[in-house]
């Protein structure tokens, strides 16, 4: 990296813009220390605080990032400032984000999508409205402005079009999902909704994504849903690896190639399927089960939280097991779900465990961690 670069990126990370005010420097860690220290705030706004003051007292140091967790124990890892500002570029380039649009941040700080947010606001020049990620995202809104774009977690939308379906499609234009699963139920709920709305794929060392598939009509009318592929952005392409699991090239970024547990079906070098993590998948008499499929057809069949993993068993080696999040007894709820099951899944797909207990645990970012035997 040659001394023009480091001072255009230098220059970048100068000033963010919050709700219309352009705040550079000394200004921005203000306004962002004096959010930190209002009481009830300073629990979520806490990292923010952190994140801006790294952002704009270094200039050109790496970003600090760490991994959700949800594979293995989260990791810290350094993401150079030009990964960040090449990443931000080819999301306003995908999106057709423009200086002064107006972006919503409802994401939790601590990890690389809200990290991306505040980076995005800066870079690109965009007005952000910061707001508690906790919680509804319409009920912690301050604003009537609409928004051009917004980053969410599934639950977070889900949330708001229950809330109010009209007020969504009157607030935003584009949203972008990711940090979870979208179940065919959910799915299907958004199908029709006027707002744009793409789920993404990609991961901390990705910089957050690096495909996209839209989920709606509005997004993309040709081809949209959870069964839709995944489109590479900007000049990104794909490629698996023996064990059938993606490898991503990032010409855009400082490592060139990533490679996954992710279980594709490879559709050509831009486009692909996601099957579900290698790590995850049951061998159940011959046949390949993926969970995450599973999850996804039944996730608002079951009326509990829930996930399917393998266990073993001496006929076919590996058998589905479900284990449900609730406070009722196992005997209880089991007719119900099994009966649930059997109309959404396949026979070979069934559960021959279920287990009932009354947490699940979760990472920081609130996904579910499951637990092979």
């Amino acid at each position: 990296m040659d001394a023009c670069d480091l001072c255009g990126m230098a220059f970048v990370f100068d000033a963010i813009t919050v709700d219309g005010r352009t705040l550079r420097s000394a200004d921005a860690m203000q306004h962002f220390d004096r959010l930190a220290d209002s009481g009830e705030s300073g629990t979520w706004a806490t990292p923010l605080r952190a994140l801006v003051h790294e952002l704009l007292s270094y200039k050109t140091r790496a970003l600090t990032v760490q991994t959700s967790g949800t594979t293995g124990p989260p990791k810290a890892m350094s993401l150079p400032r030009r990964d960040l500002v090449n990443s931000a570029r080819l999301t306003a380039e995908v999106f057709g984000l423009k200086s002064g649009d107006r972006a919503l941040m409802c994401l939790p700080g601590a990890f690389i999508a809200g990290k991306m947010m505040i980076v995005r606001g800066m870079i690109l020049g965009l007005d952000l409205h910061v707001i508690d990620p906790r919680g509804s995202v319409l009920d912690n809104l301050r604003t009537k402005d609409r928004f051009r774009f917004a980053a969410m977690v599934p639950l977070q939308l889900h949330r708001a079009i229950q809330e109010d379906r009209s007020r969504v499609e009157d607030l935003f234009d584009t949203i972008l999902l990711g940090g979870g699963p979208v179940s065919a139920v959910f799915a299907e709920d958004i199908a029709m909704l006027r707002t744009k709305v793409y789920q993404g794929y990609g991961s901390t060392e990705t910089v957050t994504h690096v495909a996209i598939r839209g989920l709606n009509a509005a997004a993309d009318p040709m081809e949209f849903g959870i069964d839709a592929p995944f489109r590479a952005i900007g000049k990104v392409s794909f490629g698996r690896d023996p064990r059938g699991c993606l490898v991503v090239y990032t010409p855009h970024l400082s490592v060139k190639q990533h490679v996954t547990n992710d279980l594709v079906e490879l559709i050509d070098d831009t486009d692909f399927r996601w099957l579900g993590r290698y790590d995850n998948v049951i061998l159940s008499g011959g046949k390949k089960i993926f969970p995450e499929g599973l999850e996804a057809r039944t996730a608002g069949v079951i009326p509990y939280a829930h996930y399917f993993t393998a266990t073993p068993d001496d006929v076919l080696g590996q058998t589905v097991k479900l284990v449900l999040e609730t406070d009722r007894p196992q005997d209880e709820v089991l007719p119900e779900v099994m009966e649930r099951i059997m109309e959404t899944l396949e026979p070979h797909e069934w559960p021959r465990r279920v287990q009932a207990i009354r947490s699940l645990e979760r990472t920081g970012t609130g996904k579910v961690i499951r637990h092979q035997e």
